[in-house]
């Protein structure tokens, strides 16, 4: 089938037009729509048969998750039960924008949900409810940055194709999964950083560097995490959980413990560095952690 195409940005958000479009969704057709990063194509969520449909038409396995794109932080309260506070900062920091978040939902992938910067996207989720999406192109195709890219990879299956211009980011959101804790990993990193999140989060990483990282790093990150804790008042294993990461490295590491010396040192301080495994010193670490020494 040949979509039809309908012309919309930020001086023509025609709400005629829009609810025409939400209520073809609703009965489960598929929609191209723009967001700032790429073209997507959704299905309403929760809709019995929107994920077969949408996986058929992606060619990808229907047991693939995938993400939940959401028009208002109101509708986040509405697909999870919990929401801690961190997530909380998080999304009213970058939302709308390019970040995906994970969360817990008690399945064992979470709930992806994204909360596209782009005004055609958010008027048109505000009237269809939440909607299951991906890029608008086949399995191993490029996202398209496009409608007509979009409409050439995958418009034989949708029955509306919403033309709001160029995408002006065209790099993918960054993904980042959170715990029941408030625990994160970036899984993707886009235009938000890790430096980023853990900025508004209120998040401190101190680095610890020496030759071997198996005697004076291990000690100082042993002893940082013990005077930590201490302050806290909380486990040296919680320290992330209150937005402490400490960490040591070496220059040249070998791998192994940390020296028979060093831990009875850490032992007579009241510290602990018998788990500690060398490891070496990486860019990503350096360019991580606020505070390096």
């Amino acid at each position: 089938m040949n979509p039809r195409i309908l012309n919309l940005d930020n001086e023509n958000l025609d709400p005629d037009l829009f609810h025409e479009v939400a209520e073809r969704v609703s009965s489960g057709e598929l929609v191209i729509f723009p967001t700032e990063t790429v073209y997507g194509i959704g299905a309403a969520h929760g809709l019995p048969g929107a994920r077969e449909k949408l996986a058929t038409a992606k060619e990808r396995p229907t047991d693939q998750p995938f993400t939940v794109h959401i028009g208002s932080l109101e509708q986040l309260d509405s697909l999870v039960e919990e929401i801690s506070e961190k997530v909380r900062r998080t999304s009213e920091a970058f939302w709308p924008g390019p970040l995906t978040v994970i969360l817990p939902d008690g399945s064992p992938q979470g709930i992806g949900i994204r909360f596209p910067a782009h005004p055609v996207a958010c008027e048109l989720l505000r009237q269809t409810g939440p909607l299951i999406a991906s890029s608008a192109n086949r399995r191993g195709a490029p996202p398209p940055l496009s409608c007509q890219e979009a409409i050439s990879s995958i418009g034989s299956e949708v029955s509306f194709a919403i033309d709001g211009g160029p995408c002006h980011v065209g790099e993918a959101s960054t993904i980042v999964r959170f715990d029941s804790k408030g625990t994160f990993e970036i899984l993707r990193e886009g235009l938000i950083t890790r430096s980023m999140i853990r900025k508004v989060l209120g998040e401190f990483e101190v680095l610890f560097v020496c030759t071997g990282n198996t005697c004076r790093s291990p000690m100082a990150e042993a002893l940082c995490k013990k005077w930590l804790s201490e302050r806290e008042e909380v486990s040296t294993n919680d320290l992330s959980a209150h937005g402490y990461q400490v960490n040591s490295a070496a220059l040249y590491s070998g791998g192994g413990p940390a020296s028979d010396h060093a831990q009875t040192v850490m032992s007579e301080m009241g510290a602990d560095a018998s788990s500690h495994v060398s490891r070496q010193l990486s860019h990503e670490m350096l360019e991580s952690a606020e505070l390096i020494l």
